[in-house]
């Protein structure tokens, strides 16, 4: 229930932020890369059994920090209704996030092909980085799936690592 509260608050929040900012036509790779950062409290609603972060928090907080990069994106593109959909995601835990923690998550585009969009997710307590997660996502919209293009994505953006990581992938697909 509190992350449905956060998304609500960073929404409001943001459609604020973006009402002052003008709509262009293109994109820039600049706008596209930049992080987004993002700053929660760790709350007794965000805690596992075990007392610390659990798994399935960590990749909520991912999900508010692409949601609100696409958002920012989309309000400087004009776009209404471009929504995503996880192709896959990963984790490396680090250390331990505990209660009443201040956590800094810092999403950032990292690359792109014909098909989806790559980022790179950092957790950080102070300064020190906790956990980094990957996460592959596909556009949306009101007709389905649609190309990286509609946010001035073009050609393929892949580094080693997003190449090896998809490798991986096909690999762990049954045959």
């Amino acid at each position: 229930m509190n992350m449905l509260i956060r998304f609500f608050i960073m929404v409001n929040l943001l459609k604020q932020q973006l009402k002052q900012q003008s709509v262009s036509e293109h994109l820039a790779i600049e706008t596209l890369t930049t992080p987004t950062v993002r700053s929660y409290r760790i709350l007794p609603h965000d805690m596992g059994f075990r007392h610390h972060l659990p798994n399935y928090r960590y990749l909520s907080f991912i999900e508010l920090n692409i949601t609100q990069w696409l958002m920012t994106c989309c309000h400087q593109k004009g776009i209404k209704n471009l929504g995503w959909v996880i192709a896959m995601q990963e984790m490396v835990y680090l250390k331990e996030i505990r209660f009443l923690d201040k956590m800094s998550v810092n999403s950032k585009l990292v690359g792109w092909d014909k098909k989806y969009i790559y980022f790179e997710t950092r957790f950080f307590v102070k300064h020190q980085l906790m956990g980094v997660g990957m996460t592959k996502f596909v556009l949306i919209n009101g007709k389905g799936k649609c190309a990286p293009e509609v946010l001035d994505m073009m050609d393929e953006q892949l580094s080693d690592a997003i190449e090896s990581w998809n490798k991986h992938q096909v690999a762990v697909k049954p045959a």
